[in-house]
């Protein structure tokens, strides 16, 4: 670790020791700082036995971790692993908010982020994520911060990096298989829904419309409404009394008898028995 050369005056940082509790069960933030810094600040370990965040607020920060080094500016979110070597240092004039974060989940949070989407996070300046940093750093101020409140922030704060950075613009595509999907799930009763019939809602040739569904489903279209069908099947024949006749009639079977094999191929036993074994 290099000396505080850089921090300038104004700069502030915060201790707080969990209490066995704490240490054992929640999240916690036993070291904590906003920074303002000249040129000269820098930072560089090759072990500690904590995670870390930093949000830059204004500057540029160089940080090099896992190889590779990469420039951070105003808004970015950094995820470090301090077991790993890494090192930062300013390129400009910062101001930049850390803490050190443990608890149990830490590091599988930390790690899961880190494999995904690297070590700076292009979390657009989310608005809840900013406010659970907020949030985390109002409290370490505080000399007797509530530890049950810093674990939930953390908890939220990782919870929201996954679901953030996990989603994505879908592509015209994916929207049109999504929506046959959709289709399906509420119309599931249509005996008359076909591969061609559904392909043409989709705008899309039968064979591309197959190819795509497998895709980004998993399964085939036919497939898709089979689970669907038994699955309200499988409702009904648990919350009514209707006959096994009528209950294939209601979720699209086109026969008893088809719904029977179909049912048994699925779960390996009758509709009758599967209805005996959870009533």
């Amino acid at each position: 670790m290099l000396n505080d050369m850089g921090i300038l005056a104004d700069s502030v940082r915060y201790y707080h020791d969990a209490d066995a509790f704490t240490a054992t069960n929640l999240y916690h933030v036993p070291h904590a700082g906003s920074y303002h810094c000249d040129e000269t600040y820098g930072m560089q370990r090759n072990y500690l036995d904590i995670c870390q965040m930093l949000v830059v607020d204004e500057g540029e920060l160089s940080v090099t971790y896992r190889g590779e080094t990469r420039t951070a500016g105003p808004g970015s979110l950094i995820l470090l692993d301090c077991r790993e070597p890494h090192s930062y240092h300013a390129l400009t004039p910062i101001r930049m908010r850390w803490f050190h974060f443990a608890g149990s989940g830490s590091t599988a949070y930390t790690h899961l982020i880190l494999n995904t989407h690297g070590f700076i996070l292009p979390t657009g300046s989310n608005a809840e994520i900013e406010e659970c940093v907020r949030r985390i750093m109002v409290s370490v101020h505080q000399n007797q911060p509530n530890p049950h409140i810093i674990s939930l922030t953390i908890n939220k704060l990782l919870v929201l990096l996954v679901l953030v950075l996990g989603e994505k613009k879908k592509s015209d595509l994916e929207i049109a298989i999504q929506d046959s999907a959709d289709y399906m799930t509420y119309n599931y009763a249509d005996k008359s829904l076909s591969i061609e019939h559904l392909s043409q809602r989709a705008a899309l040739s039968t064979c591309y419309y197959m190819r795509k569904f497998k895709e980004y489903q998993s399964v085939t279209p036919h497939q898709f409404l089979q689970t669907v069908r038994l699955s309200a099947a499988k409702q009904q024949l648990l919350t009514t009394s209707q006959s096994i006749e009528t209950i294939a009639d209601n979720c699209g079977f086109s026969s008893a008898s088809h719904f029977i094999m179909a049912f048994r191929k699925s779960t390996g036993i009758t509709p009758h028995q599967y209805r005996t074994q959870w009533k």
